[in-house]
């Protein structure tokens, strides 16, 4: 299977800059995996590769539903038109997709990560981390209760929103990169994660225009929570560094398609629950070991030589 990235619309040293996928690629059958939004650009798939089965990788699912139109003036359904089999991160779009009767096939896979990532085994200098964007309430209550312990909040001074900007003065790590982030999270006794995304109210009546749109499970909560789940990949980062990972349970738990509540994560509920839990675990760290441990093991089945070996074996069966 032939291995090809565009990484023209990614914001730089993110997580696609890290797949390395193309280090398994070759041209043993008539196939080609490609990666990166602007993937459906390629003029190759109209000429080279008119007769190879043509897959694609999206990593952004339910996200792209939230915009009629993106910086090439494709809708997410004209996005996908050029591909035989779409493998997306998000279970629920797949079931719906593939329900539409589209000529083409959506398949679930899970988010992986390069090995080359996971960072040497680290002293723990903090007592808990939380790195991304400022997004709704939950994000902000995290921050004011991180600040009661030793704390570390990283995120960017780029690409980020008004919120973000807002609660800039509480970040102690900015523009950091990748790796280094990495180490940071290595450094820490728990990493917080909500495995969510924010719909703006704008975004919303763009989400309602999809066929079927309320066929779709991500978008049951809309009007009433303006969510949808969506993986982050800050539950493999921390796992992959030793750390634990604390998860806000919410209507979908798309954690627990990664890794065991209570075995190889923590769930929290409220902000309440929050202090309490990451007071608990940082007081006694040391009985928190066998679950980091097993999450570290776990989240070795989530590397992208994992990721491809499953894509292969899938045309296999073809």
């Amino acid at each position: 299977m032939l291995i090809l990235e565009d990484l023209t619309a990614e914001v730089p040293d993110t997580n696609a800059y890290h797949f390395n996928l193309k280090k398994f690629s070759n041209n043993s059958d008539e196939a080609v995996l490609m990666y990166g939004y602007n993937s459906s650009n390629n003029s190759l798939l109209e000429t080279k590769f008119k007769d190879y089965k043509k897959i694609f990788f999206n990593n952004w699912a339910p996200c792209e539903y939230a915009q009629e139109k993106d910086h090439n003036n494709k809708s997410p359904l004209e996005y996908d038109e050029k591909f035989d089999i779409i493998y997306s991160i998000c279970p629920y779009t797949v079931e719906w997709l593939n329900e539409l009767g589209l000529n083409r096939r959506y398949e679930y896979i899970f988010y992986p990560f390069c090995d080359s990532l996971i960072p040497e085994r680290q002293e723990k200098k903090y007592d808990v981390i939380y790195h991304g964007g400022i997004h709704g309430e939950q994000h902000v209550d995290c921050l004011n209760i991180m600040k009661m312990f030793n704390y570390r909040y990283c995120t960017m001074t780029h690409h980020i929103n008004a919120m973000t900007q807002q609660f800039l003065p509480y970040a102690t790590n900015v523009n950091l990169l990748f790796k280094d982030k990495i180490n940071l999270v290595a450094q820490s006794k728990i990493s917080v994660c909500y495995n969510i995304a924010h719909a703006h109210k704008d975004q919303i009546p763009r989400i309602k225009k999809q066929p079927d749109y309320n066929k779709n499970a991500a978008f049951s909560h809309l009007d009433n929570k303006g969510i949808f789940p969506q993986f982050k990949t800050r539950m493999h980062e921390a796992a992959i560094s030793r750390t634990l990972n604390l998860v806000q349970k919410d209507e979908w738990n798309v954690a627990e398609m990664y890794y065991k509540p209570g075995e190889e994560f923590i769930y929290f509920t409220d902000k309440i629950d929050l202090y309490n839990k990451i007071r608990d675990i940082t007081y006694d760290w040391e009985n928190y070991s066998s679950i980091v441990d097993r999450a570290y093991e776990k989240s070795l089945s989530y590397t992208t030589e994992k990721f491809v070996e499953k894509i292969k074996g899938d045309l296999d069966e073809l």
